[in-house]
Formats: structure tokens, sequence, C-alpha cells
């Protein structure tokens, strides 16, 4: 198999997770018992409910972002698709890397966060140093 398409898959991937988040803070979250996904107590849902929706959507601008790179991947756009693949990708990790170290009791979402466009540059790399060794 072709470690380059295993590393668009986990690409892929972070970008329908990333929607995912969307959906969950943007959308369900506004609802009046949005509280319950997040675990917040009545009160405290309209004190965060602009703060989940504005972190919605940052998440579906990098899904988009994520989309277009790889879609630049299959026009053959070479240095366009690195630049938005690893942008997006990279800023996936950080945003994870954050709430991994900020929030241990939400290091389970930081993996779901983080895991993917990981393993998305890790199997590239392999691509990437199989082709340079050819």
């Amino acid at each position: 198999m072709d470690l380059k398409w295993v590393s668009y898959t986990f690409f892929a991937l972070s970008a329908i997770l990333h929607v995912a988040f969307f959906v969950v803070e943007s959308l369900k979250k506004k609802k009046k018992d949005g509280h319950k996904l997040f675990k917040l107590k009545p009160e405290d849902h309209s004190a965060v409910k602009i703060w989940a929706f504005n972190q919605g959507f940052y998440n579906l601008f990098l899904a988009i972002g994520m989309a277009i790179g790889l879609f630049f991947v299959h026009e053959g756009r070479r240095e366009a698709a690195g630049l938005l693949v690893s942008f997006c990708g990279l800023s996936m990790i950080g945003a994870g890397l954050v709430l991994f170290f900020s929030a241990p009791h939400l290091r389970r979402g930081a993996y779901v966060q983080m895991v993917p466009p990981l393993l998305g540059f890790f199997f590239l790399a392999f691509h990437v140093f199989h082709l340079a060794g050819s």
C-alpha cells in the first residue's frame, strides 16, 4: 500500500473530525440543553455559549483548509497542498497540545484532535523518505 494514501486518509479524518467539532460546538451548543454536551451546570451555559460558537467556527475553518489542501494534492499543486495541509494539521496538533496540558480532564478530546494529523504527518514522512531513497 502506498503510504501517501494512508497519510491522506488521516488528514481527511482530521478534517471530518473538525467538522464534527463545529457541529457540536457551534450548532448543538446553542440549544437550550447544550450544557449537557460539555458537562456544564445549566447556569454556566450562557456564559460559554458564544465562546463555543466561535471555537466551532475555528474548527470548521481548519477543516475547510485541510480539505482544500487535499484537493490541491489531487490536482498536483504540491506547494499549495503542502502549505495548507501543514498549516491546518500543525494548528490542529497545536490546539490539541494546548488542550492536553491546560485541561487534564479533557485529554481524551485532545487525543481525538491531534492524533489523526500526527499520524498523517508520520505516514507522509515515510512516504517522502521512501521517495528520497528510491
